[in-house]
C-alpha cells in the first residue's frame, strides 16, 4: 500500500515536524524501555523525499495500551528524566514533562521535548485506534540517522 492508499483509508493524519535529526519514537523507546511491536517498514522515496512508515497493527496495539499508558501517563516525572537522560541530560526537564501532557509540538528542536510530545500523541490516537479496531501508523520524512538497537 502505498502513501496515498494509506493516507485515504486512515481514519485521520497529522502532520509534525521533527526538528531534533533523531526518530522521536527511538528516543523514547530507548529511554523507558517500552516494546510496542512495531512493524518498521524498508524507507520508500517519493516525489518529495525519503519516507520511513512504523505500524502497530491492531492486535498488538491492544496488547501493548497498557504498557504505552503507564509510560505516558504513570509517572510523567520519571519518564521525562529518562527522555532527558537518553538525549545527554541537556534538555530542560520542565519542558519535557510539559510536552508528554500537552496537545501541541515543541517549537524547537530538543530530542528529548519531541519524543515526549510523540509519546503524548501516540497514546492519544492509539486510544482513538483501539476504541474503533485500527491499527496506528507514522512515518517520518527526511534524512534521519537511523539509530539500531
Amino acid at each position: 500500500m502505498d502513501t496515498d492508499e494509506r493516507r485515504y483509508v486512515s481514519a485521520g493524519w497529522q502532520a509534525f515536524p521533527a526538528r531534533s535529526g533523531r526518530y522521536p519514537d527511538d528516543v523514547f523507546l530507548r529511554a523507558t524501555g517500552v516494546r510496542l511491536g512495531i512493524y518498521e517498514g524498508k524507507p520508500e522515496y517519493d516525489a518529495q523525499g525519503r519516507l520511513h512508515s512504523f505500524i502497530i497493527d491492531r492486535r498488538t496495539l491492544e496488547k501493548v495500551l497498557p504498557d504505552l499508558v503507564a509510560a505516558v501517563e504513570a509517572d510523567p516525572k520519571a519518564t521525562a528524566g529518562a527522555l532527558v537522560a537518553e538525549c545527554g541530560g541537556t534538555a530542560d526537564l520542565a519542558k519535557v514533562a510539559a510536552a508528554l501532557q500537552a496537545d501541541t509540538w515543541p517549537e524547537g528542536d530538543d530530542p528529548a521535548e519531541e519524543a515526549a510530545a510523540f509519546a503524548h500523541h501516540l497514546l492519544k490516537y492509539a486510544r482513538i485506534a483501539v476504541n474503533s479496531a485500527n491499527g496506528i501508523c507514522w512515518e517520518f520524512r527526511g534524512d534521519f540517522p537511523l539509530q539500531p538497537w
